[in-house]
């Protein structure tokens, strides 16, 4: 278990330097000054002994016995190795493909040019390179997908710096808690003999709870701690996958970092949104990855939720019936009845939808189109919790609308009983609908013949 494979392979070794430091190379004395950050060094293993034999001498420094030979070594001697990142491949064009992905890292510059690669056919920039901020995995990973490198990465964990605990956030140590479990499961789970299913459910008796419970009493802290940790990093590796390299900056800006509940809750939305809030506090539009009511974007993950909202709008209108008839502004009246019917014909162009009875193409007309609908949600002539109602069950219902043509792109298609559900959902908007319409009709009514009396 845990081993490091005989095989050939291509390896990244991560360093981390405390302070500026000035290194002498080799017995010419040639002398480079390094600032202080991460450090990455790509290499490949393909002599006698393979992986193993290669990565455990870069392990091992001078003082240990070891034969100082290449640069990587003299680094060795004043940076600390924190990760070896290594991949069985015999193909030897991999190290240079790791090589470019690297540079592709945020912030990711090279200190020396040429450094490890001076007899490199590829014509790479150098094989070592520095990051002021620790590198991950999963940008790694996304790095290597975009040039279609399919290799299955590992990690190994050597040594921690003390220094990176003071400068890193709560919030990066614990998304590199929860990270340093879902690597060692990964290594854990290629080489187990037990269906891979089993590895993603941390339930009482299942082999990746048994994993973190050792991992915790190994990191001295509690099992519900690192659970929350491992839930954290996920949902950051999500936000990785989805969105590319440029998540890490934007989530843990030191000048503005996002907040644990943020980032948790977008990585539960659609790839669409997450990349529409990414984006958006990139390039200064938000300052908050947490996704808001007017994202009119695709953000649909499955189709139960289209039930859930259609529940959810339901309620309001049920809510909003009541509130009608006490009622006495006829300008809430007007709008209710106005908002109402907007939800009925969402709600019944939704069912006609999901039941094949229109074209999907033009699932949306012009009068729930975005920019109707988003101009009468935003309108100010009539505030207040009442009339609040009403717009969020014509949101919850046209939202759908929107996120259909996607959906059927996607194969986000209804089962039987959804599909009954559904049609329950939407009979019951209907009737809520239309007893607000005809109570804000009646209701208007009244009011007006009373001004008419009292004019009298």
């Amino acid at each position: 278990m845990h081993s490091i494979p005989k095989s050939p392979g291509v390896y990244v070794l991560v360093f981390y330097l405390p302070r500026k430091t000035a290194i002498t190379f080799d017995r010419k004395g040639a002398q480079h000054k390094f600032l202080p950050g991460w450090y990455l060094y790509v290499g490949s293993a393909c002599g006698p002994g393979g992986l193993d034999r290669r990565l455990a001498r870069h392990k091992r420094q001078h003082a240990d016995g070891k034969r100082m030979h290449w640069n990587v070594d003299y680094f060795r001697e004043h940076a600390l190795l924190c990760e070896i990142w290594y991949s069985e491949n015999a193909d030897s064009n991999v190290e240079h493909q790791w090589a470019k992905a690297l540079i592709e890292l945020p912030t990711a510059s090279v200190p020396v040019a040429k450094f490890g690669a001076n007899d490199c056919r590829e014509k790479c920039p150098s094989h070592f390179f520095h990051a002021p901020d620790r590198p991950s995995t999963a940008v790694f990973r996304k790095a290597l997908a975009t040039r279609i490198c399919s290799t299955e990465v590992f990690v190994e964990f050597i040594k921690e710096p003390r220094r990176t605990k003071k400068v890193a956030s709560g919030l990066q140590r614990e998304c590199f808690d929860g990270r340093r479990f879902l690597e060692v499961r990964r290594r854990v789970a290629a080489e187990s003999k037990s269906p891979l299913c089993e590895w993603f459910s941390l339930a009482m008796h299942c082999p990746a709870r048994q994993l973190a419970e050792q991992i915790a009493t190994q990191t001295k802290t509690t099992f519900p701690k690192l659970k929350r940790a491992i839930q954290f990093a996920n949902a950051v590796e999500t936000l990785i996958e989805n969105c590319g390299h440029s998540v890490m900056p934007a989530l843990f800006d030191p000048v503005r970092p996002q907040s644990r509940g943020a980032i948790l809750f977008l990585s539960r939305t659609s790839d669409v949104r997450q990349r529409h809030r990414i984006n958006g506090v990139i390039e200064g539009r938000f300052r908050s990855i947490a996704p808001q009511p007017d994202d009119m974007v695709f953000d649909t993950v499955k189709f139960g939720e289209v039930l859930s909202r259609l529940a959810r709008a339901r309620g309001s209108l049920e809510k909003l019936q009541h509130r009608v008839d006490v009622t006495c502004d006829r300008r809430l009246l007007a709008e209710s009845k106005c908002l109402s019917r907007l939800s009925r014909l969402a709600a019944t162009r939704l069912k006609n939808c999901v039941n094949d009875r229109v074209d999907v193409s033009s699932a949306v007309p012009g009068h729930l189109g975005k920019e109707a609908v988003i101009s009468i949600l935003k309108s100010s002539n009539v505030q207040g919790r009442t009339i609040g109602m009403a717009r969020l069950a014509l949101r919850l219902i046209v939202k759908n609308l929107w996120d259909f043509e996607e959906m059927t792109h996607r194969g986000l298609l209804p089962t039987d009983n959804e599909l009954q559900a559904v049609e329950c959902e939407v009979e019951r908007i209907q009737r809520a609908a239309r007893n607000i319409e005809q109570k804000a009709e009646i209701q208007n009514d009244l009011l007006r013949k009373e001004s008419h009396v009292t004019a009298a």
